[in-house]
């Protein structure tokens, strides 16, 4: 292994990861493992490529066995690996044409031929196939690879290395602690920027992405997410040219930017006029949740348990009719911006020591709108950490 000019980490974090990466390969019997998406070759290798936003293409792919990690791409593309990917250069496989939307027949014989130089011929082949994953592959050329290697079998290896990445390391918690901020600050930003009668939601949105940058983000991995007004009750919706026009409409704004490649996802509400009593009433429930769930939270807390208490309370303060968050509070995030563990009344398991998540209690009122406070977490020896600290509550710029 070596330090890529541009690696993002320094080369420990990244042998404990293949480390890791081999311990599954090990304990699960596989003799190999293919991995197609931008999340795994980054995280595992930090191979990056402005090629990741084209769908037709496949910049790169890693073929792993017991004890040797292998790239695969393609050989117009070497320098990119180099200058980014942790791998030896006698790791990197390069073929004419892997994976560029001009050469489609390359890709397939290129992982063919990296499998069989590997030993890898027949067994288990560990592949991104879970509930939650999927390739990205298409259907023709996985078709070909498992015609061209018969004794292989397709098993799914996604959860377990999710499983892997859910856990992060200090490094990783400290860029997330550092990017969390970022959101919320540029929130802040944005909305001290708005003019009633002017600013639409999509002006709020580049104000927000501007600030953003300036603070620190490299990049965005979901739009932001900007609502104006009480009927704007339109989850994960996109920023449109509604002009905000009432200084008593709530201004909500959802996700966030990402650094290093990892995500940060906040919910922040603003007004250019003091909430109304029963706008307050409902920002209070929504806070009286997180105050009520997160002090239970530690290593070895169900997720069930800490959703049964967010419903139970929706309940007592009557807000379960119209609450979006009964029976699912929250979720994991890192890489991307939704990933294990889902916080749900049927998710098995419990809070780690490590793990980074959210909580959003969110009220879909029928006449008042959408109300939410979206934290970030990380799972501490004995509790857990406020990611996101700033900004609970209303925000109301002032005005001078």
């Amino acid at each position: 292994m070596r330090t890529a000019p541009m690696l993002q980490f320094p080369l420990d974090e990244y042998e404990q990861r293949i480390n890791n990466l081999y311990s599954v390969l090990e304990k699960g019997g596989f003799t190999a493992a293919l991995l197609t998406n931008e999340d795994n070759l980054r995280y595992f290798c930090d191979y990056r490529s402005a090629l990741w936003n084209n769908e037709y293409e496949s910049p790169a792919m890693l073929v792993a066995v017991p004890g040797r990690l292998v790239l695969v791409t393609s050989t117009r593309t070497v320098q990119t690996a180099l200058a980014t990917c942790c791998l030896d250069e006698g790791d990197i496989f390069a073929y004419d044409g892997f994976g560029e939307a001009a050469c489609p027949e390359a890709l397939a014989p290129a992982i063919v031929d990296t499998l069989r130089k590997l030993g890898a011929v027949s067994g288990k082949l560990g592949t991104e196939i879970g509930p939650v994953t999927r390739m990205r592959i298409t259907y023709n050329d996985r078709a070909a690879i498992f015609d061209a290697l018969p004794g292989l079998e397709s098993v799914d290896v996604s959860m377990d290395l999710l499983g892997l990445r859910q856990i992060k390391s200090p490094r990783e918690i400290d860029v997330m602690r550092q990017n969390c901020r970022i959101a919320v600050d540029a929130f802040k930003i944005a909305a001290d920027k708005v003019v009633l009668g002017e600013t639409t939601e999509e002006d709020f949105y580049h104000n927000y992405a501007a600030a953003s940058y300036d603070l620190g983000a490299d990049d965005f991995s979901l739009q932001l997410v900007v609502e104006f007004g009480p009927d704007r009750m339109q989850p994960n919706g996109v920023a449109g040219p509604r002009v905000y026009s009432d200084p008593d409409w709530c201004i909500f704004a959802d996700s966030g930017p990402t650094l290093k490649g990892y995500a940060s996802d906040m919910i922040r509400m603003a007004k250019l006029a003091p909430p109304t009593a029963e706008q307050q009433r409902l920002m209070d429930i929504v806070l009286g949740c997180h105050a009520l769930v997160v002090p239970m939270i530690k290593p070895g807390t169900t997720f069930k348990e800490v959703v049964e208490a967010s419903d139970n309370y929706m309940r007592e303060k009557g807000a379960d009719g119209f609450c979006m968050t009964i029976g699912l509070l929250g979720h994991g995030f890192g890489q991307d911006v939704h990933e294990p563990p889902m916080i749900t009344l049927s998710t098995e398991g419990c809070f780690k020591k490590g793990m980074v998540f959210t909580l959003e209690p969110t009220l879909l009122h029928p006449t008042e709108g959408q109300f939410a406070i979206e934290n970030n977490y990380t799972v501490t020896e004995d509790g857990c950490e406020l990611l996101t600290p700033q900004l609970q509550g209303f925000y109301i710029p002032e005005r001078s």
